[in-house]
């Protein structure tokens, strides 16, 4: 099990961070990043909630190598930190290839300005790092404590995920891994087995994409499911039997089965329990990427909050179908329509594209939660519908992002797949980030509630 202190930086804030730092100029470019924290079971997760490039008089010239500010500056910064609850992060950059590291004069000016950033701002993360072409390196000062590590990963997004350092491997190893991303190689088993994916709701395609990502050989699935096999679970997926019914089998229980089967090296952590219960928020803010399987607004909403709140790639997934008349329980279908949508952090998000909105989830507040959206089905139990085949064609289209983000061998546009199972087509609409979104702003990089 990895443990350590990973930096993560969303999209919107990494495109600024990394054209700033490589900025020309008679001296070397500095960008402020205001960071909020997490702690997970096994890392400490360092989110840089604002980035900020100082003025051209904050500095003042200097014989040493780097740049150099004044108190009057560093007292401001720290204001505002202080003012917000964040730490503070300092980013410069040395360009090449080569693993990149921290100069002497780096260290010495780093060690100093965090001791002295913790004195006034304690238990707040703070940090030196430097970006290169392809790794990162620097120290933290550890929330907390008095230790400064040099060891931690970055993680950032634009349209795609990335993470520094790049996997260590010989040339011909990583030329065939860029050639041919999917073939199994080296490169490619070790990024699958470093990947921890959560997949909530294991009724029809969440099933399913566990089924898949097992074969692709991650490194943990984070089954999330409070509820038990029942008759209705038999009419959405294929991985349930009458047998599981009769025993009153947990779906957790009989998915951690199914993976066993088919990859006995990927570890299945099962969690009994509602989202946003307690035991939930723990596992899924130390997953790499979660994909949401649920069929109501109210449990999107969460999830898309908690995958912001932690800078976690997520992709929602859903079903329904749609009757031409709601109130007749005979009427004939209209509609089946199958949504697919990946949100980076720092990207549109469900709220930006207007598939989550106060008032569609007031509306759902009456209960409908089935498959079959009619107003007999909120009153009557009988719910089921057969959605097995149609949820296995999302879960495939899940699987295969999980795939494409994972091992970065194509861009993640952002577009909402929509899935017209009448017809068969999957057609995409191209969405924007809503600059003016409240969701957004409001919760990504937000870290522990505690930090608010």
């Amino acid at each position: 099990m990895t443990t350590g202190i990973e930096v993560r930086i969303p999209g919107h804030l990494w495109g600024r961070l990394w054209e700033e730092v490589r900025r020309p100029g008679p001296r070397e470019p500095v960008v402020f990043g205001l960071v909020s924290h997490a702690q997970t079971l096994n890392r400490t997760l360092l989110l840089v909630r604002d980035v900020i490039v100082p003025p051209t008089t904050a500095f003042v010239e200097s014989k040493a190598h780097g740049a150099k500010w004044t108190g009057a500056y560093n007292i401001s910064l720290l204001n505002e930190a202080l003012e917000r609850g964040l730490g503070i992060l300092i980013f410069h950059y040395h360009s090449g290839t080569a693993q990149v590291r921290m100069s002497e004069d780096d260290k010495t000016s780093a060690r100093q300005l965090l001791s002295a950033f913790q004195m006034v701002a304690p238990g707040r993360p703070h940090g030196s790092v430097v970006l290169g072409d392809c790794s990162a390196g620097g120290l933290i000062l550890v929330p907390g404590t008095s230790r400064i590590s040099k060891n931690f990963r970055l993680r950032f997004f634009s349209d795609e995920m990335t993470t520094f350092p790049i996997l260590a491997a010989n040339a011909a190893d990583l030329l065939s891994h860029q050639s041919q991303p999917l073939l199994e190689g080296k490169v490619t088993r070790s990024k699958l087995a470093n990947l921890v994916v959560a997949v909530v709701g294991l009724s029809g395609g969440g099933t399913q994409v566990a089924r898949h990502l097992a074969c692709q050989g991650v490194g943990e699935l984070i089954g999330i499911d409070a509820q038990r096999v029942t008759r209705d679970n038999l009419l959405a997926t294929g991985e349930f039997g009458w047998l599981d019914i009769l025993l009153r089998r947990r779906k957790t229980s009989v998915v951690r089965s199914q993976v066993w089967w088919i990859n006995r090296h990927v570890r299945f952590t099962a969690v009994n329990a509602f989202v946003p219960e307690p035991p939930t928020i723990a596992a899924l803010k130390r997953a790499d990427l979660i994909v949401g399987c649920v069929n109501n607004l109210n449990a999107r909403a969460d999830l898309q909050e908690i995958a912001w709140r932690y800078c976690i790639p997520y992709v929602d997934v859903g079903l329904g179908l749609y009757p031409l008349n709601p109130n007749d329980e005979l009427s004939e279908i209209g509609a089946i329509s199958g949504n697919l949508f990946v949100a980076l952090p720092g990207g549109a998000c469900l709220w930006c594209t207007g598939f989550l909105s106060d008032e569609k989830i007031q509306l759902e507040a009456g209960g409908d939660r089935s498959y079959l959206r009619t107003k007999l089905a909120r009153s009557r139990q009988n719910s089921a519908a057969y959605v097995a085949s149609f949820n296995g064609v999302l879960a495939s289209l899940a699987a295969s992002d999980v795939l494409q983000l994972s091992l970065d061998y194509a861009s993640t546009i952002a577009v909402r797949k929509q899935f017209d199972a009448l017809s068969g087509a999957v057609s995409e609409v191209v969405v924007k980030k809503n600059p003016h979104c409240p969701k957004c702003s409001s919760v990504l990089a937000a870290g522990d509630p505690l930090w608010q």
